[in-house]
């Protein structure tokens, strides 16, 4: 059984807003269902419907000032539940896991399985462990290692952060398609402000890593989905696949379409019962060499989260009942439709660019699918709109950027640096 959640039980959930969809996903699953929501940030959630409270917080980008901020708050009793919607807020949450109540701490992992999660360079060396191949990784911490790596994982190669982590979110990493590109993208990355601790205690986040270059990546990334309970296993996964996705070859997804294979699902389900103790997860896997290969693992709420959602995994409510007590694995009705999950936005600049440079034509409609915006719910609009306004504050770069990749894709030249948004 299920632990019993009657609002008027229940103590709030702290969500750290953004203008991102897994924040707004959380909002609307669990609003709905009465439990309390306290917004802390400036964001699109903190207009939702849902939203119980509105307070303010540090920058949570700050590491230096929100974290004693965090710590405190949850010493006091203000904060005792934290939905974990990014990297920095998950790790913070496995931080000061001693410092939540004993049953919300049943759902929050161990700070060195987070660590294995968010460090690709540790991911790497939890997958080899438990058996779960994945495409060969070199650490320079110089351009002379860099080149000398190079030679070995040949071009084109993948050159991205190990972390998001003491670096932030602008690092995204690209491409390389040879040694010119190399040198002038590979150097030490600057220290995101306020992250200068996390710097100090994993140091080789200063350095990007380089990865062997995965074709089938372009075209097909799959998601292997879920939440696991501590003491009950995984209660529900769920197989989907990047239909679209920008940068094309390292990008997050902007459309994501629902997917079924026993094969897939048998192959690599056992890999995260092993790496995965509790919480959230998405484990990204590309085919190469006949096999699956492992290329990520986020231990929290994903870009994607909603499609999951209206596929029947209610991840976020899954969660919320495991800061509870034990809970039972979810059983659903084999799916009869596809559904793919858009980001809007970036889905109708993505069409138009290819309309504009590859004479794309719209591809026939298939009956048998049909979609959802990733980003919030039609119940609760408004934080959708101030999301999607969010990323228009600069229109010129952001329609630049997707038909500059649609350039790219035709082979047309393309300004050093413009695929980046």
């Amino acid at each position: 059984m299920s632990p019993d959640l009657s609002p008027a039980g229940v103590q709030p959930v702290a969500l750290f807003d953004n203008n991102w969809a897994p924040t707004m996903t959380f909002a609307w699953s669990l609003g709905r269902r009465g439990v309390p929501l306290h917004v802390y940030g400036s964001g699109a959630s903190g207009w939702s419907r849902y939203c119980t409270e509105r307070r303010s917080c540090p920058p949570p980008e700050n590491t230096e000032i929100f974290l004693p901020w965090l710590r405190e708050r949850l010493r006091s009793g203000e904060i005792t539940r934290v939905a974990p919607t990014t990297d920095l807020i998950a790790y913070y949450c496995s931080l000061l896991r001693e410092e939540f109540p004993e049953t919300v701490q049943r759902s929050i992992a161990p700070l060195a399985e987070i660590e294995n999660a968010l460090i690709k360079s540790r991911f790497c060396t939890a997958c080899e462990a438990a058996g779960q191949p994945f495409p060969q990784v070199k650490e320079p911490e110089s351009l002379e290692q860099a080149l000398a790596a190079a030679q070995e994982l040949g071009y084109p190669l993948i050159l991205k952060p190990k972390s998001h982590l003491a670096v932030g979110t602008a690092e995204r990493g690209g491409l390389i398609h040879d040694e010119a590109e190399l040198r002038a993208q590979f150097h030490e990355y600057s220290i995101a402000p306020g992250q200068e601790s996390l710097a100090a205690r994993y140091p080789e986040l200063r350095w990007p890593l380089l990865q062997r270059y995965i074709p089938s990546a372009r075209s097909r990334v799959f998601s292997l989905t879920g939440v696991k309970d501590c003491d009950r296993g995984i209660l529900t996964a769920a197989l989907s696949y990047k239909s679209k996705q920008w940068p094309p070859d390292i990008g997050t997804s902007i459309a994501q379409m629902s997917h079924v294979d026993e094969r897939i699902m048998q192959a690599a389900l056992p890999v995260v019962d092993q790496l995965v103790s509790r919480g959230l997860f998405e484990l990204e896997l590309v085919a190469g060499d006949s096999q699956l290969l492992a290329i990520d693992w986020n231990p929290r709420a994903y870009g994607f989260i909603k499609l999951d959602v209206a596929r029947g995994h209610d991840l976020p409510w899954l969660w919320m009942c495991s800061t509870l007590g034990p809970v039972e694995p979810l059983t659903l009705p084999p799916e009869v439709q596809r559904l793919e999950a858009r980001h809007t936005l970036l889905y109708f600049l993505k069409r138009a660019a290819d309309l504009r440079f590859r004479g794309t034509a719209r591809p026939p409609k298939d009956e048998a699918t049909r979609w959802i915006s990733i980003m919030g719910h039609a119940s609760d609009p408004v934080p959708m709109l101030i999301g999607y306004l969010s990323m228009l504050r600069h229109p010129r770069s952001l329609i630049r950027s997707q038909f500059a990749t649609a350039r790219e894709w035709t082979g047309q030249p393309v300004e050093r640096g413009a695929t980046v948004l």
